[in-house]
């Protein structure tokens, strides 16, 4: 199985189409494969970021987030959503989808509904375990994936981190469960009490970071039992305010090469 990792420029300045020309040949040179675009971050043109990426030879995943008062504007919301998203003919489109107030019920016809979109626009649709969603938890995730067995998960371990306040060795089985319907991994490494710690490379996160590794080879291990093809893996740490600062506001480190150093991690383990 394949690997390849992409870019989030979360941390970056990416409004023009110079920013993006730039950072595409940083990424290539880094030994990227690709970018992961948050389209609501991000204001250019879909047919003129596709040519910059073709011309560097690299791909491209789209995310989008659901919005809205109620599961109907949030399905409206992922219609507009995922027609903008298609038209950068990403790898694959992920998506943060409903919202944790809301019925069981309703979250279940906002994800039936991505399960329709899927089918139509023939583009894996990857749902983040995130805060904030209806898969902030391991048992709400659970529950979901139990009645839409179909649905394909990317796992942001870091937030069920938080939301247990656990390394989560004690959901073995769960996330056993959980890992088979993982497609795509955001790689942020966080901890018990935060999504993110202040330095992967800091010898004081060791333990934090091997325990990430470790679900994550197992997750790559459910992909290769399904003769999965590719496995896509976007390093995410984050600016502020996810990342640790000074009483000036100054990032305690720099989070570009903190993605750089999961990425290299990830890829001398997998490969």
């Amino acid at each position: 199985m394949k690997f390849n990792f992409h870019k989030s420029f979360w941390e970056a300045e990416c409004n023009t189409l110079d920013d993006l020309s730039q950072l595409l040949v940083k990424i290539k040179t880094e030994g990227y494969q690709g970018s992961e675009l948050f389209l609501p971050f991000f204001p250019l043109d879909a047919q003129e970021t596709l040519a910059l990426h073709e011309s560097q030879g690299l791909d491209i995943i789209t995310g989008i987030g659901t919005q809205g008062d109620n599961a109907e504007d949030h399905i409206r919301s992922m219609d507009e959503q995922i027609q903008h998203a298609i038209q950068f003919k990403p790898k694959l489109i992920n998506s943060h989808t409903g919202r944790d107030i809301f019925s069981f019920k309703d979250n279940l016809k906002i994800f039936q509904h991505a399960l329709s979109l899927e089918q139509k626009h023939g583009v894996a649709i990857t749902h983040e375990t995130h805060r904030f969603r209806p898969t902030f938890s391991t048992l709400g995730t659970e529950q979901i994936i139990d009645a839409l067995p179909e649905l394909k998960l990317n796992l942001d371990i870091s937030h069920w981190m938080v939301v247990h306040e656990s390394d989560l060795s004690d959901q073995k089985e769960r996330l056993e469960k959980l890992f088979t319907h993982v497609h795509h991994v955001h790689a942020r490494v966080g901890y018990e009490e935060g999504p993110q710690v202040t330095d992967p490379a800091n010898p004081l996160w060791e333990a934090q970071v091997n325990n990430h590794c470790e679900l994550w080879q197992q997750v790559m291990e459910k992909a290769a039992l399904r003769s999965q093809d590719c496995f896509t893996i976007t390093p995410e740490f984050g600016p502020y305010p996810y990342a640790h600062t000074d009483s000036n506001g100054q990032h305690l480190t720099d989070i570009w090469q903190a993605n750089l150093f999961i990425k290299n991690k990830l890829n001398a383990m997998l490969n």
